[in-house]
């Protein structure tokens, strides 16, 4: 009996991760998006990055088939020559993120890739140049930005719930039409 309790153990210390994070969420442009991540020692080094809290990161267009930001600190690399893909999550020259929609050969440490998404998809979700692009492990909560014009004749409720008569609004949280909207 001992020697089977040794082997389970042995299996389960070998194939299941010993972060069971395997997810993290990335936001742009007011949608998130979830990624899957490769077990590696740059993603272990990036999930303790992301424990600490969502990391924001400025995306720029290069090449024409890929979005890069710098992060705050270098993560360990494991470089291999590859052809990266479209939804690919690449580290390279171990402080530089990449997420492609199209592709390209060089030498990457792969950190994941983004789930169910197309190169279309990937090009809507970060379009803009530069992107803020927000890693964090958990969704972040659904806050859509508004300008003031924008709110016509709908209900409009502070966050404790009480109708707001009062306009035009000032800066801060409010509910409309059931969404939290933030108000600048």
């Amino acid at each position: 009996m001992n020697k089977y309790f040794l082997l389970i153990s042995f299996i389960l210390m070998t194939f299941i991760p010993s972060n069971s994070q395997n997810k993290i969420y990335l936001t742009a442009n007011g949608v998130t998006k979830t990624a899957t991540l490769v077990r590696n020692d740059a993603t272990e080094n990036l999930i303790s990055l992301l424990e600490k809290g969502p990391l924001t990161l400025s995306m720029t267009e290069n090449g024409g088939f890929e979005k890069v930001g710098n992060l705050p600190q270098s993560l360990p690399t494991s470089d291999v020559r590859q052809t990266a893909q479209s939804g690919d999550i690449m580290l390279y020259i171990g402080n530089v993120m990449c997420i492609f929609y199209g592709s390209n050969t060089w030498a990457y440490t792969k950190l994941g890739t983004l789930d169910n998404m197309t190169s279309s998809d990937i090009q809507k979700f970060l379009s803009g140049n530069p992107v803020n692009v927000t890693l964090s492990l958990e969704q972040m909560a659904d806050i859509q930005q508004v300008k003031i014009s924008d709110i016509k004749e709908e209900k409009v409720y502070d966050l404790k719930g009480n109708l707001i008569i009062k306009r035009p609004l000032i800066a801060g949280v409010y509910i409309i039409n059931g969404k939290k909207i933030l108000i600048r």
